[in-house]
């Protein structure tokens, strides 16, 4: 047995850290097993073989943390100590000694890694719940332990274990790991990771070639796995085959390379290679002039002391910055930030190139500097303030009066460096926006980078060097350092510190809107972090008395000064915070459900018409809402009670039901009216109210009603009252229900179930105001506009249309078109001009289109209206007469790029397209398949448009791109026929539903396609519910010879094929 790794190993034993690290990592795995909630799929369990070695592959990141520290504290013990000076005269051989090294080095990273997963299981056995399945097998855990953990402990190891020993600069490895983990990420983007899910979706080719070379084997895994069932993925292990078992086996060799290279380049002797220096002059003794020497009288004032700071802070930065550290550090800060830019701009295989924004920039660096700027701080740190104690000049260093000023010394350093990383990306950024010719700079933008990134780090900089300065271990305090940076200001500091105020080192995960800025984000963040000064400020001085013994009394003023204005900022900061009790959410819905489900079936009034007036206050980020409902009773039978739900993030101010000549007031948010006249059939009752709202930055906005500065848009009609029971509330957790005693989830109709009408259709009449200088657009015809007392008000009208409707409010630019009679309208902000004509041209060709095959379109007028980034969710949304664009989706892409992916074309085909297909005209009721009606035949119909502007070739190419994007997400949740789809599988509606049109119209023509949609729409006008069969057996009827073929396209889960260069194309299909 090796003597060095019996050493070391006997010696590990014997210490008691190795035990309290060990309860630590265990400790930390039960979190994990126990509160990670990373779905990878719909109906894909939490504990299923899939998720493990999902979860286990995306844990060995830590590895690389383990594996640095451990390098820090183990291989450079002998260099600190100075004992490998002496080495080469212990009776071992270097390959003795490199082995023994080695060999404990990675069972110490490994082992560390394995404890990490022994609580993880722990975790996942103690958790309960339906994201759980049935049974526990050990397999299902070693397997991806040792594929993963294993193996990238083992590559890891020999890769820092090179630096180590042949550079021998600590440093330097940190750069190492720090290099390691920026690889990690950025293959992740190529890789179809669910982690990554915002990169999707890559080409099949891109995607292979990240399988091969991911060192860290997750790539090759999700490529594994792609071909998988959820079924499959429930029960079954990846298989160690192909891609997967060749990059393991790959790296294996790789690591094995490395360590081979170590002990080739390894050698005792310190000076080998390396010339000595001499020196050119040397003074002796004989020569210094005695006269030289003078007395001083020292000075310890204000003035000396600063000077001091500035001694101490310059040490360090000359100590950094002529070293190679900082250079490697700043070549890999850009890389890895450069390379989540290119991926930000290129979109991938779907969307086009993004204008390269300052915007966009700016939140690129604030989402990926943050984590790495942290790590570096802390191991920064770490080095500048122990390299003293490790070179023994403490003992000078601390006999001094100013050493007191040593820690605000790295203070300084350490913001001066955090300070200069963030300019060079800066910098970076203002390069690719000139690199992708987009040449407006917007300095706001940048400085918002200072503010989310450099000012937290800089605080938490501050807390770090108390950290050093309070334990008296250097690796000890390294490892805490760390532990924090993720503790306390990662995703784990959410759930750790529920109180948002003390959350002070975390970053804006927020977006840029060219509409608002940052918005109301930017004053509450500096309030929050004026704050976490003061709460540091005050530490600092705690700990300035510990060892000083004695208050520094300037100091402490000014720190007091400091955390009551910081006081006074985080209760403004705190202002309307409401906290999110998600047991209390759920009692809600058990009660909810419990009290009012017989509404489920006793009759109710249908809402008939809405005159409504929508109050926007975008500067005061606020609105009002007061309506008035006409409810009417379409039934044979009386009503007696009537049950009113009003939004729980709505304010109730008032209410009243009039039925007749009896009014009752409404005070609760859920009420049921008890009429003491019944409503008879055919009679009406009116529902006046008064609602408000108003959102602060501490709660974060809701993504569809998001009143901001400008750019506002609220999908509003989710928010208005609604009558009769509400299925939407009950709880869908199967385990839950049970725990309440509530029963079977109420099951989605069947395709097969009867069909029904239902006149719920609404006329809408609703007027907006709103700012000076804004422009808002609601659903329906314009009827007339105008200001009164400073406010811009404008009227709406929309007659027959389902119970959804939409406002936006902005700073707008105007361009118009009146083409044959309707008025095309496009709201846009003043810098995303590029793409208005042609959207324009798109219109009118949608238009033509649809009217030609489809039938007359039932507006006016069509407003295409931008909107602020801070709305997310879609690409657009079409409401009757209005469709909305975010400014960060297709709108503002450049279709001229490289790729000439014109999604204007597609968003116009698509969007109006749902004038006719969901919006107006039909409306299909809540029963599986549903979504065939309104998002398969918009895709369709966006696809023959696509092929009219751009040629079938090209449509072919988009055909293709869409049959990738189920390919790649048809494993992450239950296939199904598309005639049985949802809205919870849109790669089946959508990028499934776009091939089986396209095959059908290859296979019975387009005509006969669009007259099968024509008819559909003269077979199930209003108040009729259609459903997917009524659209299939509208196929049968014009194609009764190609039953079966349409069957296979529209009923079964086989994927589609295309035959090339066959114009009549047969519906091919392949069972999978």
């Amino acid at each position: 047995m090796n003597t060095i790794f019996l050493f070391e190993a006997r010696r590990s034993s014997k210490h008691w850290l190795t035990y309290l690290v060990t309860l630590l990592l265990i400790g930390m795995g039960i979190f994990c097993g126990s509160q990670f909630n990373l779905s990878v799929g719909e109906g894909i369990y939490l504990n299923s073989p899939y998720t493990i070695g999902f979860m286990t592959g995306m844990l060995s990141l830590a590895v690389i943390f383990f594996a640095t520290v451990y390098a820090l504290q183990l291989l450079f013990k002998d260099q600190d100590s100075k004992f490998d000076s002496i080495l080469f005269s212990f009776p071992f051989s270097e390959s003795t000694y490199l082995k023994g090294k080695f060999i404990t080095y990675f069972l110490q990273t490994f082992l560390s890694f394995s404890f990490l997963m022994t609580g993880f299981i722990i975790g996942q056995v103690m958790r309960t719940g339906s994201e759980m399945q049935e049974g526990f097998t050990i397999l299902h855990y070693l397997y991806p332990l040792f594929i993963f953990g294993f193996i990238n402990s083992l590559l890891v190891c020999s890769f820092l274990f090179l630096i180590t020993f042949t550079i021998k600069r600590k440093l330097l490895v940190v750069v190492g790991g720090l290099l390691l983990y920026v690889f990690y990420m950025i293959i992740l983007l190529f890789s179809n990771s669910p982690f990554m899910a915002g990169s999707l979706p890559q080409s099949l080719e891109t995607q292979q070639f990240s399988a091969l070379i991911d060192p860290f084997g997750l790539s090759a895994y999700f490529m594994e796995a792609r071909d998988l069932t959820v079924q499959q993925k429930n029960i079954q292990m990846v298989p160690f085959t192909e891609y997967f078992l060749f990059n393991r086996i790959l790296f294996c060799f790789i690591s094995i390379g490395i360590l081979f290279l170590s002990f080739r380049l390894f050698s005792f002797s310190k000076t080998s290679g390396q010339k000595i220096k001499t020196a050119e002059n040397i003074l002796t003794f004989s020569e210094v002039n005695v006269s030289e020497y003078t007395t001083v009288t020292p000075s310890f004032n204000g003035w000396s002391s600063f000077r001091s700071v500035l001694s101490f802070a310059k040490t360090d930065l000359t100590y950094l910055l002529k070293s190679i550290a900082v250079p490697a550090v700043s070549i890999l800060l850009l890389f890895c930030v450069g390379m989540e830019m290119y991926a930000e701009i290129e979109k991938g295989i779907r969307l086009p190139q993004k204008y390269a924004s300052s915007g966009l920039m700016a939140t690129t660096i604030s989402e990926n500097f943050h984590l790495l700027g942290l790590l570096i701080s802390a191991y920064f740190l770490n080095d500048v303030y122990w390299r003293s104690q490790t070179s023994d000049f403490s003992l000078i260093e601390n006999s001094t009066y100013l050493s007191k000023n040593r820690l605000t010394g790295h203070f300084i350093s350490i913001s001066f460096l955090l300070l200069f990383f963030t300019g060079i990306l800066i910098i970076q950024g203002i390069i690719f926006q000139a690199a992708y010719q987009y040449f407006h700079i917007d300095w706001k933008a940048y400085l918002g980078v200072f503010l989310f990134n450099t000012f937290p780090m800089i605080l938490f900089s501050g807390f770090i060097l108390l950290i050093n300065d309070r334990i008296p271990n250097k690796f000890i305090a390294l490892g805490i350092s760390i532990l924090a940076v993720f503790i306390l200001s990662g995703p784990v500091s959410g759930k750790l510190i529920s109180y948002p105020l003390f959350r002070i080192f975390s970053d804006f995960k927020g977006t840029y809107s060219d509409f608002s800025g940052y918005g109301i984000y930017e004053k509450a963040f500096a309030q929050r972090l004026l704050f976490g000064a003061g709460i540091i400020s005050i530490l600092w001085i705690f700990n300035s008395i510990i060892k000083i013994k004695k208050v520094p009394v300037i100091a402490s003023g000014f720190s007091i000064l400091l955390l009551i204005s910081g006081i006074f900022a985080g209760v403004s900061f705190m202002k309307g915070y409401i906290p999110k009790d998600k047991d209390q959410a759920i009692l809600g819905s058990a009660a909810y459900e419990k009290n009012y489900c017989k509404y489920k079936t006793l009759t109710q009034p249908d809402i008939s018409d809405i005159t409504t007036e929508i109050k926007l206050y975008p500067s005061e980020n606020a609105y009002q809402i007061v309506g008035k409902y006409k409810l009417k009773n379409q039934t044979d039978q009386p009503i007696s009670k009537i049950l009113i739900n009003f939004n729980e993030d709505l304010k109730l101010e008032s209410a009243v039901i009039t039925s007749g000549t009896e009014t009752s007031k409404i005070h609760e948010k859920v009420t049921v009216v008890s009429l003491q006249k019944p409503l008879l059939p055919g009679k009406t009752a009116s529902l006046d109210f008064t609602l408000s709202y108003q959102w602060f930055a501490v709660n974060g906005h809701q993504s569809f009603n998001t009143v901001i500065d400008n750019g506002s848009f609220m999908r509003i009609s989710r928010y208005y009252p609604t009558i009769g029971y509400q299925k939407d509330d009950e709880i869908q957790d199967e385990k839950q229900r049970n725990q309440f005693k509530l029963g079977k989830l109420t099951e989605l109709k069947k395709p097969e179930a009867p069909e029904v009408s239902k006149k719920d259709f609404i006329n809408l009449s609703m007027i907006i105001s709103t700012e000076k200088n804004q422009t808002a657009i609601g659903t329906g015809d314009l009827i007339k506009k105008w200001t009164t007392s400073g406010r811009n008000y404008f009227e709406y009208k929309a007659d027959q249309i389902p119970f959804r409707f939409a406002v936006s409010s902005a700073q707008y630019e105007l361009e118009t078109v009146n083409y044959k009679g309707i008025i095309v309208n496009i709201f846009y902000q003043q810098k995303h001009f590029e793409n208005v004509n042609h959207l324009l041209e798109n219109a009118k060709l949608a238009l033509d289109y649809c009217q030609q095959n489809f039938g007359k379109y039932p507006f006016k007028t069509i407003n295409f209206a931008e909107i602020s980034s801070f709305t997310k969710g879609f690409a657009a949304t079409a409401y009757p007469s209005a469709i909305f664009m975010p400014e960060d989706m297709v709108f503002h892409a450049n279709i001229q790029a490289d790729k000439k992916q014109d999604v204007i074309n597609e968003l116009a085909g698509h969007e109006l397209s749902h004038l006719w297909w969901g919006n107006s005209q039909i409306n299909p009721d809540d029963r599986e398949g549903f979504v065939m009606l309104t998002e398969t035949l918009a895709m369709y119909t966006e696809m023959m448009l696509y092929k009219k502007m751009h040629g079938k070739d090209k449509m072919m190419e988009r055909v293709q791109v869409h049959q990738q994007i189920y390919d790649n997400e048809k494993g992450l949740s239950e296939n199904v026929p598309i005639y049985k789809a949802t809205g919870d599988v849109p790669h089946i509606s959508y990028s499934k539903g776009a091939a089986a049109m396209v095959k059908l119209s290859n296979l019975i023509g387009e005509d006969r396609v669009n007259k099968a949609l024509k008819n559909l729409l003269t077979h199930n006008q209003y108040p009729k519910k259609p459903g997917s069969l009524d659209l299939i057996n509208e196929f049968y009827n014009v194609a009764p010879d190609s039953r079966k073929q349409i069957d296979r396209l529209f009923k079964t889960t086989n994927n589609i094929t295309f035959t090339s260069g066959s114009k009549n194309d047969s519906a091919k299909t392949k069972q999978k």
